[in-house]
């Protein structure tokens, strides 16, 4: 909503990339009043409408939409050491990973996190958030509140799991595999990081009703981890919860093969299928990863109308695998994009992200397949990353009456030297060559949050010597229960690579093949006149 009071901005660029009904505007503006865009349009039409609080951008910009990041996860902005680890293996040493914090160290971190989504050119995010046992709601109202001070667009999801704590199969069969000693110190470990189903169920509850629409840029969600953890009732109460409140729902699906193999075994069909079958597959699902999904689930998957969060950098760091990105775009599936918080140079570059993305999209084996086109890259990642984000249509795009969350970049050096781009449309120059350095202006909600690279909502120094501060004394020094208990996933690990060593010797028909072991000559080339007389 706007008021007389509220503060008119004219943002200008050439070109805005509107991503409405005009993908391009050649020397555009946005009109910007309160929280709201009222106008976009040619520039020299918009400036006539002044008089302005203040002007932004010039023609050596470039105004956009503002990033929606489709899966992040808070609390890993300052997680220690480099994620490497796929999630099956890393499964037993998380519990360990952080020393000793509190509520304030929490918000500390989440600051500095949301500062890097910031000048990565992100305004929103769909947050699967683990959380602090020891503290009220886990954590959740702290990272809440973070997320309210910062000004920064959130859809919240408090995780919940409920089987298969440390692998693929019920725990007693698992710890059964250890030497009596060994399952019996990981008994009495925190290993699994799983909390008490009806506890979180009871924390979602009052968020719901506490942050729900708070300012118009927090929404809260279910957030079932993912389908080896999560049992069939908890899916069922996760769907009953999300319909009674209006919410929605995230989870990580089809991350691994190990996953996806495991559906079959255990379920007698496909990950998708299941979901569908419990009534959890729908319009307002995240599925974030998704990179195991067979041919027969990818139609399932577009006539749900769910969005899958395609995270390349973490999707390789972790070797999770490649997201079918141009199979799910081909079939009618609903594509958006994240960085799962370890983004691939863990700063959160969201233009690195989809650069990632469109090029990993190709495939040696097509030889006339050139790159996903970038206008349709950028308006899937608005549009079906305002569904994710349960704002649909009111972020994503600049439009009369969408909340004014863009980016102002500047294109001097992703179009240096002058002429040498002119024939490449401009909206694969930016997706190739742009950076998080490249971004000047930052809007959330109508407010500059960050205006010359520098984030203005909060004291970055001292932010950093805050973080330091933590790391050194706290953070990154865990105690001796911490110490013990990452000795104690050292010694586990060994019968976790032996309980999934069979699931990856399985064979399996790929969908994309980057080199190959044995080679054959491949026939004569049809003559093109013997072609043409067919």
């Amino acid at each position: 909503m706007t008021s007389k009071s509220a503060e008119r901005i004219l943002v200008v660029g050439d070109p805005v990339v509107a991503l409405d009904e005009q993908t391009l505007i050649p020397d555009g503006a946005v009109i910007v009043e309160g929280s709201t865009i009222v106008a976009v349009g040619p520039r020299e039409q918009l400036a006539a409408r002044g008089p302005f609080d203040r002007v932004i951008g010039s023609r050596d910009h470039l105004v956009m939409p503002g990033f929606i990041n489709c899966h992040y996860h808070s609390e890993l902005a300052a997680g220690p050491g480099l994620y490497q680890l796929i999630f099956e293996r890393a499964n037993v040493h998380i519990h360990s990973s952080y020393g000793p914090m509190d509520e304030e160290d929490l918000a500390t971190v989440l600051r500095w996190g949301l500062v890097q989504a910031i000048k990565g050119g992100q305004t929103g995010a769909v947050d699967m958030f683990y959380g602090r046992p020891a503290m009220p709601d886990f954590g959740a109202e702290v990272a809440l509140s973070v997320y309210d001070e910062i000004g920064f667009r959130v859809a919240f999801g408090l995780v919940s799991r409920d089987q298969n704590t440390y692998v693929h199969e019920p725990d007693e069969a698992f710890l059964a595999r250890l030497p009596a000693d060994l399952a019996t110190r990981v008994r009495q470990s925190p290993m699994g990081y799983a909390w008490p189903v009806d506890d979180v169920m009871a924390s979602y509850d009052r968020l719901v009703r506490r942050w729900d629409g708070r300012g118009d840029r927090i929404r809260v969600l279910l957030a079932p981890d993912w389908t080896p953890a999560c049992s069939d009732d908890l899916y069922r109460r996760c769907r009953a919860a999300a319909d009674h409140y209006g919410t929605g729902i995230t989870s990580h699906v089809l991350e691994t093969r190990a996953e996806a193999l495991w559906n079959v075994r255990t379920h007698g069909r496909p990950a998708l299928e299941r979901l569908a079958d419990l009534g959890v597959l729908g319009p307002d699902l995240v599925c974030a990863h998704f990179v195991w999904v067979t041919d027969d689930e990818l139609r399932i998957f577009a006539d749900s109308g769910a969005v899958a969060s395609n995270n390349p950098g973490s999707n390789l760091r972790l070797s999770s695998g490649i997201c079918r990105a141009r199979d799910i775009l081909a079939t009618g599936g609903r594509l958006a994009f994240g960085t799962d918080g370890i983004s691939f140079t863990d700063r959160e570059d969201f233009f690195a992200e989809l650069r990632l993305a469109t090029m990993l999209a190709r495939d040696p084996r097509v030889f006339d397949e050139i790159r996903l086109d970038s206008a349709g890259v950028l308006r899937a990642a608005g549009e079906n990353g305002s569904r994710a984000l349960r704002m649909e249509g009111r972020v994503g795009r600049l439009a009369p009456g969408t909340f004014a969350d863009l980016l102002v970049v500047d294109t001097r050096r992703i179009l240096f030297p002058p002429g040498r781009y002119d024939s490449t449309p401009v909206l694969d120059v930016l997706v190739d060559r742009a950076s998080a350095a490249d971004i000047d202006t930052v809007l959330i909600h109508g407010k500059v949050v960050m205006a010359g690279g520098r984030v203005t909502v909060v004291d970055e120094d001292a932010l950093v010597d805050r973080l330091a501060e933590v790391g050194e004394r706290r953070l990154y020094r865990p105690t001796a229960d911490e110490r013990r208990w990452a000795a104690l996933g050292a010694e586990v690990e060994p019968y976790v690579l032996d309980f999934y060593r069979p699931w990856y010797e399985t064979r399996h028909e790929p969908a994309s093949v980057y080199n190959a072991r044995r080679l054959q000559a491949p026939p004569d080339p049809v003559p093109t006149e013997s072609k043409s007389n067919r």
